[in-house]
């Protein structure tokens, strides 16, 4: 049966115990701990029986660590410039342009990782929250392995950037500092998202700088479509981030994490999502605009305005961010239905 653990919120023991996942219960005893609460300054750790027990996930464990569904939003930024380029006709590097999307994909499971490890450690996500993966939360997962394998992986991501580097150094250097600085500091580090920043580094991450530089390293150049289309991409992926902040605002706050919904308060959130929603909107439109290909079909990712339509309706509507659970489900099927559009839209203009 398992047993409890108060520890002081500020206990050197509580910090060791959130890194490493186990506590000393007695000389020269380490048992398995987690923590299930937080109330007046004390958490509640479970010690998990038996005390032994190491923590061997398998693979299936850390696919769903990794969240795959989230990567799209990296995925589909880079595959629209991808099938953009081979469109309209630029030249080529192969080598790059899978090396390129790895990468990107290696980098994003490094920030998902380290958002979790970071979230854990922060204690904002306890059994039964609605972020992240909860793998550390239901001790399928252990803190430090979490921490290894996003580094891992972030060492990974950086090496298979390296082609895209060789091929145009100067721009890539610039851009590739600052998707480090955006990725790696999001939730490690300075902590962009506790500090109503992480906007600015979704918007990095998932937005121009991506698109630009797939552009740049795969075939040497880019227009103004490149630029747009990663805009109204970037803003889709922070009206995701701002429904996720906007349903956490309380618990945010108990913790002290500042996102800018907490920043904007409720209404403010709500206005700020619907004005994300249109810009990005807007973005694409521009995008399609200034392309250098003219078809009806690039006006498939409007069709995405529905669900997102209907998501910033319920927002609007609902008294209590909390209650809306599926809100963030909504919106991220609101970016992938976006981004797949648009994919697939460039992907029957280059076969047809």
């Amino acid at each position: 049966m398992s047993r409890t653990l108060h520890l002081h919120a500020s206990s050197p023991e509580l910090a060791r115990a959130l890194r490493s996942g186990t506590v000393e219960t007695a000389p020269g005893q380490v048992q398995r701990a987690r923590p299930v609460a937080v109330d007046a300054g004390r958490v509640t750790l479970e010690l998990v029986a038996p005390p032994s027990a190491p923590v061997r996930p398998g693979l299936l464990t850390w696919i769903r660590a990794v969240r795959p569904p989230s990567l799209t939003a990296t995925l589909t930024p880079t595959l629209i410039v991808l099938l953009y380029g081979l469109f309209v006709g630029w030249p080529a590097n192969g080598l790059v342009a899978l090396t390129s999307i790895l990468g990107v994909l290696c980098l994003q499971i490094a920030v998902n990782l380290s958002n979790d490890y970071e979230d854990h450690l922060r204690l904002i996500d306890l059994p039964g929250s609605l972020g992240g993966a909860g793998l550390i939360q239901s001790g399928e997962l252990s803190p430090r392995a979490v921490r290894n394998v996003a580094r891992a992986f972030a060492l990974i991501g950086l090496a298979l950037g390296l082609p895209a580097f060789f091929a145009s150094p100067l721009p890539l250097a610039l851009i590739g500092v600052l998707a480090v600085v955006a990725g790696l500091g999001y939730s490690a580090g300075p902590g962009l998202k506790y500090r109503a920043l992480g906007d600015l580094a979704v918007i990095a991450l998932c937005g121009p700088a991506l698109t630009l530089g797939m552009a740049l390293g795969t075939f040497g150049r880019f227009d103004a479509f490149v630029i747009f289309a990663g805009l109204a991409l970037g803003l889709a992926a922070v009206g995701l981030l701002h429904v996720n902040n906007y349903q956490d605002m309380d618990l945010d706050a108990a913790r002290d994490a500042k996102t800018l919904a907490r920043v904007l308060g409720k209404r403010g959130s709500q206005a700020y999502l619907v004005v994300v929603y249109a810009l990005a909107f807007g973005a694409w439109g521009v995008a399609i605009a200034v392309a250098a290909i003219s078809t009806p079909l690039l006006a498939l990712p409007f069709i995405a305005a529905i669900p997102v339509t209907l998501l910033c309706a319920r927002l609007l509507a609902a008294k209590d961010p909390a209650a809306l659970r599926l809100a963030r489900v909504d919106a991220a099927k609101a970016h992938l239905a976006m981004g797949a559009l648009a994919s697939l839209a460039l992907a029957l203009a280059l076969t047809l």
